[in-house]
């Protein structure tokens, strides 16, 4: 077993070295006692050498790749500024919208029951800025703690971006979670950034809009406002829903047609050979 390993460490040294071509080798032969190998080819190569000679602190001295490309602290810097935004970074879509969500429910409520409280001076209000408080503090305390854990437990793997696998260039949940926060940002995410300014400025543009016709109704009562608001706002919900279809659409096809192209090359090397193919669609 143990003469096996060291074949396969040695002929994936050799191959990074540049001095045998592996996927152009047609048949290796090798034998326990000399040995030796020969690949046959447009050239053919014959390599002799001692697999017993390479020292054993060499065969598992091979470096192991880290893939945890993120660090724990940007993760929680962007999560204390934002709560969910942390988590985008380390991939965990479902979770960032959870934290930015439930903190935006919460943060409305904490500013609604204070605004009451000031004008009334009702104890009621007083107790829901309380209670409001106190669950968000709690999950702002909870959001941070996610990141640690993720960090910890090795979960924060960042959407590793590879032309030659069958994952798409760009997160698509990610640029759906980022839109959802923000309106435009996903868009952004995919390097549309014409579509960021369009989506985001359509959203303020019918929030503005929900925003006007309420303050009517409320100054008038006037029915004829309350309608427009309705109406403004289910094309606000129609802008959001496409929105998110948008950004989920894009990172899937990021780069589509780059990822399609192998490039057919001739690479003249001192004894390996390169070869490509090229579709077009």
């Amino acid at each position: 077993m143990l003469i096996l390993r060291k074949h396969i460490i040695f002929l994936i040294l050799i191959s990074n070295l540049g001095y045998i071509d592996l996927a152009g080798a047609q048949t290796v032969d090798s034998s326990n006692n000399n040995q030796s190998l020969e690949v046959k080819g447009d050239d053919s190569l014959k390599i002799s050498t001692e697999m017993d000679t390479i020292p054993d602190d060499v065969l598992y001295s091979i470096p192991v790749v880290d893939t945890q490309l993120t660090s724990l602290w940007p993760a929680l810097i962007r999560s204390a500024i934002v709560p969910g935004w942390g988590q985008i970074e380390q991939e965990h879509p479902a979770r960032a919208v959870v934290f930015y969500g439930l903190s935006l429910t919460f943060l409305y409520n904490i500013a609604y029951n204070y605004y009451w409280y000031q004008e009334t001076k009702s104890n009621q209000s007083k107790i829901k800025l309380r209670r409001y408080t106190i669950f968000f503090l709690q999950l702002y305390a909870l959001n941070l703690v996610d990141i640690y854990e993720s960090h910890r437990r090795g979960h924060d793997k960042p959407w590793q971006p590879d032309i030659f696998s069958d994952q798409p260039l760009k997160s698509p949940w990610g640029a759906v979670a980022r839109s959802a926060m923000l309106p435009g940002w996903g868009q952004c995410y995919n390097e549309s950034y014409i579509k960021s300014v369009i989506a985001f400025g359509a959203f303020v543009y019918f929030m503005t809009r929900i925003y006007d016709f309420e303050q009517q109704y409320r100054d008038t009562g006037n029915v004829e406002f309350r309608d427009k608001r309705v109406t403004n706002t289910w094309y606000l919900g129609l802008t959001y829903l496409i929105i998110l279809v948008d950004a989920y659409v894009d990172a899937y096809l990021f780069k589509f047609d780059d990822t399609i192209k192998l490039t057919y090359q001739y690479i003249p090397q001192e004894k390996a050979f390169t070869f490509g193919v090229r579709f077009e669609f």
